[in-house]
């Protein structure tokens, strides 16, 4: 793993976006199960495009889902100064600033969509980010934090919860950088909707907000066409994300990836089945999935 991690950091970004886009016309020639998942939430998600532009957005979206495994290896370690120069430009960044500035560390939200790390990791040279992460076995923990923590990032082991790791970080007025478009263990979630579907949603970050009083900021990375690079994006959150209302500022949190995905459909990442638990009694969302 060590050689072959080694091996693609140093080679040319056009090349392995080249590898990214021939992993994803494998999977659509053998109509893997990722390249049909996709298809069937784009369906539901997406209903006002017809077929074939939901077609191709599946297909650019599963090309940026790989290429962004596979470039991984390069944001962790390939060259420092081609890492940093990759990033075109800081798109809002005077929202990340303005958080800042308030003294009450900023929550910074990110989702599976785009080249998220490409721009998280350079980022943590100018801005006092903690990522939150469980210890994985081997060697890929340790060259993850090995990648992350290059430019000055820091990293933040979360066995005993993420929100327990999370706020006293925030009380010194650090960032903490977490993924919450996920499906959550039963307990810790509530049903509110995302892109026109009820998701199972966690309440973790309204909870952190209503306890720290920390300004959250969402943050996507933009992949170029043509290995040109990567854009960051920062939008300011939604005014419901302050709520007092658990289930209102998770609703309002929804609403904000939301509105990073529809700015570039083509790059969130369709395949997981964001939707596969719904409120009792609902049917299941993938059942007739199952039976194509």
């Amino acid at each position: 793993m060590r050689v072959l991690m080694y091996t693609l950091a140093w080679l040319p970004l056009p090349l392995l976006q080249g590898f990214g886009a021939l992993a994803a016309w494998l999977m659509r020639v053998t109509n893997a199960s990722r390249w049909r998942v996709a298809l069937f939430n784009l369906q539901h998600c997406m209903p006002e495009r017809d077929t074939a532009e939901r077609k191709r957005i599946a297909k650019a979206s599963l090309r940026h889902e790989l290429t962004t495994y596979i470039e991984t290896a390069r944001y962790w370690l390939g060259p420092g100064f081609a890492v940093k120069r990759a990033v075109r430009e800081w798109r809002n960044i005077e929202v990340l600033d303005e958080a800042f500035a308030q003294g009450r560390g900023v929550i910074l939200l990110t989702l599976h969509m785009g080249a998220f790390e490409a721009v998280a990791i350079p980022m943590s040279a100018r801005y006092p980010f903690y990522g939150l992460y469980k210890p994985q076995k081997g060697v890929f923990n340790a060259l993850s934090l090995k990648g992350r923590c290059r430019f000055g990032g820091r990293m933040q082991k979360a066995e005993a919860g993420v929100r327990r790791a999370a706020l006293p970080l925030l009380e010194e007025g650090f960032g903490v950088y977490y993924m919450p478009d996920h499906d959550p263990p039963e307990g810790r979630g509530v049903f509110v909707p995302f892109m026109g579907q009820l998701a199972h949603t966690p309440t973790l970050i309204a909870r952190m907000v209503a306890e720290s009083g920390a300004p959250v900021v969402f943050m996507w990375g933009e992949r170029l066409s043509r290995a040109r690079g990567y854009i960051a994006h920062y939008l300011p959150a939604p005014e419901g994300v302050y709520s007092s209302d658990i289930t209102e500022s998770t609703a309002a949190m929804n609403a904000g990836l939301e509105a990073c995905v529809r700015q570039r459909p083509e790059q969130y990442w369709w395949s997981y089945k964001r939707f596969r638990r719904q409120p009792e009694g609902s049917p299941t969302f993938y059942e007739a999935l199952r039976r194509r």
